[in-house]
């Protein structure tokens, strides 16, 4: 069995909101995508879990959190009729200036909702990549294993995959010694109790 998160929104409506009070240049949903993609498997191999608990899959432009998209898609269409939608739609602000709007904080993120190591990621991932275009992003995160596996892999014709949290450790210098062991022992214990 692939190990799995559960997604936590109040902890992806705090990075998301962290981010965009970084003044992160060019912050549209595509760039966003690529900074919790980031932030998160730097969280999960250093710390042994995600800052979104989101799964993460494989498409054309890269990996993208499922259901973060859906949300960030959802503000930008201005559906909001998902609690979660409106709670992000009253977070960001947007300027549709641009073909993909770039988001903005209205507020700062709540610290509740993020730990010292999720505030630490998203730092480190702002600071080290925040000032990249999505051209370069997506260049980079090509390049992961824990992207090119899934995505060659991926059965003929499929425009997305599932993506593995395990393989979010191999070929990565940052990865921590038993930080994956962490990770599947917490998924034995969220699968094995009642």
């Amino acid at each position: 069995m692939a190990v799995a998160f559960q997604f936590d929104f109040s902890s992806t409506l705090a990075a998301i909101t962290y981010l965009a009070s970084k003044d992160v240049p060019e912050l549209t949903k595509y760039k966003i995508c690529k900074l919790l993609f980031l932030a998160d498997k730097y969280h999960l191999v250093t710390y042994g879990r995600i800052i979104t608990g989101d799964n993460y899959c494989a498409v054309p432009h890269g990996p993208i959190p499922s259901q973060t998209l859906n949300l960030l898609n959802s503000v930008i269409s201005e559906n909001l009729g998902n609690p979660e939608c409106a709670s992000l739609a009253q977070a960001v602000e947007l300027d549709r200036r641009f073909m993909y709007p770039r988001f903005h904080a209205k507020q700062i993120a709540n610290p509740e909702q993020l730990s010292e190591s999720d505030i630490l990621a998203l730092e480190k991932v702002v600071t080290e990549f925040g000032h990249m275009g999505f051209g370069e992003l997506k260049a980079i995160t090509h390049e992961m294993y824990a992207y090119k596996q899934p995505w060659n892999a991926r059965p003929e014709g499929s425009n997305g995959v599932d993506m593995a949290f395990e393989d979010f450790f191999e070929e990565d210098s940052d990865a921590v010694v038993g930080a994956q062991d962490a990770m599947l022992e917490d998924d034995f214990l969220r699968h094995s109790t009642p």
